[in-house]
């Protein structure tokens, strides 16, 4: 492993690159590691520097873009001295045309910033305007630069400061050790740093699971036409409704952008590009005759607020600077600079407490319901068609309250002396029932059936959770992970490298809610989208680098001695066979098999998948398994909660019978009282 003292910044984006150059400046030693910088959102941008003609309203954001703005013109000019590149910064003014007669207390808020056109104003500022037009307001403060020349100039300014980039290499994982970064692994091999700047952009929430999503945004450029010792006719950055244009020194036009929550969809598409050019027509009849020169899209990094995450992370020695969304050009000197002070001199601007990220974290906004786990807590089953009128109120305790005397283990004397304990890579539970979080009909019945059971280990999809899937909102939140050990599994994964992906987001996803040493992985992979059955060859290859990687695996499997053996050879801490198709409530189709694998097994077997009623749950546990997985049998019962407590139950009863022995199975009758001694 190649050791350093550097600052590693992983991105090589304008974000990335921009704070790398300001450590270096300041005297550190900086690396930048970057997979492909012309994939970043900078070289997709149109470079407008528009804080008021965007009329953002959140006070901290006006803030921070409207520092960053200022700090333009000074930090433009540094660049271009080092690199001897033009950047394009061109503070020219914005104008935001309107078709709708403006309201009548927005002209009264004229300023220095912002200043209201009318019919015959607006044409001499723009000649050309659509018809619609009535007026517009003036920005003379915003401006613009050349995207594609700031990269160019950032990167020739890197390269004169002796900056080490990196191009090409892919961080795959960051491995985290007692709250700090220990390394990073990547596809030029590990690498060790004091420091660490996460500056991914949209692929953020690939490495670390912080709520940073990819907006897909469609461009084009059209070439304006001209004469020779003529000014191009369109002048002026026009700022409509929804669309852009933003016309360059050299006469190109660029018209953005659409705005697509397509995920990773990437190209451009007939109706993106008509939809763009039929409202830059109505902007600016003009350009319909213009040549069309280029096509393009990018993928902006989106969080739910609209707002960066700046500043410390949850590691010690790593810094966020990532979500900068439609502003990312805009905000690079700025979010340099604060970063700057953190790194080294460990000065936190109080502009930096608004953009943390743990405002996504439950364990900063009180207001997000945790769950309690109360000792006793009684169901209430509200009157319904669905259970035929019935009222039922049952009574629940928690584990280890609720099955104290029944998880014990039996000595050859027949005497019960000591917890009989479920024991996973090192780590001790008292219940032998696992949970999960889907299918649920809502959160609140999901927490009910949680503390019903009595478990103590839930399972929870990485990627659902990352992309809040339809009842999967506030699910991080909903459940209290001092209590409750998470399972991050990786559902949806239909090959190995997938999975080997989501598992090390699953884990720093555990690290983020508390729980640091959280090393469990459930381990999925499915290609199969009709019967869910796993791929044994995918399972097997990423279960061996999981292990490398210091997971504590627990593969789902189909019911095969073979699979099961070779995992356990691989060092995963279980086997999880399934008992019939997930979700069939089919029960236990699998026993002699199964059978088998609870013998061969040198480490806990789980039955997972297939369970649908509480006597399949006991026939699971007599039969030797160690615990049990259920989900859908509880979160799809007409009453999930009671549900819950019988499978508990079941679970209880039946790992008691096992330990218990039950009588052979016989041929014929056999009385249950004596035949001598009788009273004749």
């Amino acid at each position: 492993m190649e050791e350093t003292k550097e600052i590693i910044i992983i991105g090589g984006g304008v974000i990335g690159l921009a704070i790398a150059i300001e450590l270096k400046r300041r005297g550190a030693e900086v690396r930048v590691i970057s997979r492909d910088g012309q994939q970043a959102a900078s070289y997709a941008a149109a470079g407008m520097l528009a804080p008021m003609a965007e009329n953002i309203t959140v006070a901290p954001m006006l803030e921070l873009c409207l520092k960053s703005r200022w700090l333009y013109p000074e930090w433009t000019q540094k660049l271009e001295e080092l690199s001897g590149i033009d950047t394009g910064y061109l503070p020219c003014g914005i104008l935001a045309p309107v078709s709708e007669r403006a309201n009548q207390e927005e002209l009264l808020k004229e300023s220095n910033q912002k200043i209201w056109l009318d019919r015959d104003n607006i044409a001499f500022y723009q000649p050309g305007l659509g018809k619609s037009i009535i007026g517009g307001w003036w920005y003379p403060e915003d401006g613009q630069v050349d995207n594609r020349c700031l990269m160019r100039s950032l990167l020739q300014t890197a390269q004169a400061l002796d900056i080490k980039i990196q191009e090409g290499v892919t961080v795959k994982a960051v491995q985290q050790k007692q709250g700090k970064i220990d390394r990073i692994i990547t596809s030029a091999g590990e690498i060790a740093a004091e420091k660490y700047v996460l500056a991914t952009g949209s692929w953020s929430s690939q490495l670390l699971p912080i709520p940073v999503r990819p907006v897909k945004g469609q461009m084009l450029c059209l070439r304006m036409p001209n004469q020779p010792h003529e000014p191009y006719p369109l002048q002026r950055v026009l700022f409509g409704d929804n669309i852009y244009l933003v016309p360059r020194q050299d006469g190109r036009l660029i018209i953005g952008a659409t705005v697509e929550e397509v995920g990773w969809t990437p190209h451009n598409t007939p109706g993106g590009i008509q939809k763009l050019l039929a409202k830059a027509i109505a902007l600016y009849p003009g350009v319909a005759d213009w040549q069309i020169e280029q096509f393009w899209w990018g993928f902006r990094p989106g969080t739910s607020d609209e707002l960066p995450i700046l500043g410390v992370s949850p590691c010690e020695n790593l810094y966020l600077a990532t979500g900068h969304y439609r502003n990312g050009i805009l905000l690079a000197p700025v979010t340099a600079t604060l970063l700057g002070d953190l790194i080294l001199e460990g000065k936190s601007d109080p502009l930096l407490a608004h953009f943390s990220w743990q405002r996504f974290s439950h364990h900063h906004n009180g207001s997000l319901t945790k769950l309690k786990r109360n000792k006793e807590m009684t169901l209430l089953n509200n009157s319904s068609p669905s259970n035929n009128g019935l009222n039922l109120s049952l009574q629940v305790h928690q584990t280890p309250s609720q099955t104290r005397v029944a998880n014990s283990a039996i000595d050859s004397s027949n005497q019960i002396t000591s917890e009989d304990t479920l024991t996973i890579a090192g780590r001790t539970f008292n219940s032998r029932l696992m949970t999960g979080t889907g299918k649920y009909p809502s959160i609140k019945a999901m927490q009910q059936s949680i503390i019903a059971s009595g478990c103590e280990i839930v399972t929870v999809a990485v990627r659902r959770v990352q992309t809040k899937a339809k009842g999967h909102e506030g699910l991080a939140e909903a459940i209290d992970w001092n209590k409750i050990w998470m399972l991050p599994n990786t559902a949806g994964c239909k090959t190995a490298e997938e999975a080997i992906r989501v598992a090390r987001l699953g884990r720093e996803m555990a690290k983020l809610l508390g729980q640091e040493d959280n090393n469990f992985v459930k381990l999925e992979v499915i290609p199969d989208a009709k019967y869910l059955l796993p791929d044994p060859i995918g399972t097997l290859e990423a279960a061996e680098q999981l292990v490398k990687e210091g997971f504590a695996v627990l593969p789902y499997i189909n019911a095969d001695p073979l699979l099961a053996k070779r995992l356990e050879e691989a060092g995963c801490a279980t086997v999880m066979p399934l008992g019939s198709p997930i979700g069939s409530g089919q029960g236990i189709k699998n026993t002699a098999n199964i059978a088998i694998i609870i013998e061969q097994a040198n480490i806990p077997v789980v039955v997972d998948a297939g369970i649908g009623a509480p006597s399949e749950a006991a026939q699971a546990m007599e039969m030797g398994a160690d615990a049990l997985l259920i989900n859908s049998a509880i979160a799809l019962a007409q009453n999930p909660p009671a549900m819950a407590q019988a499978m508990g139950l079941a679970a209880v009863a039946g790992r008691l019978a096992y330990l218990s022995g039950r009588i052979p199975v016989k041929q014929y009758a056999s009385a249950s009282s004596p035949l001598t001694g009788t009273i004749s």
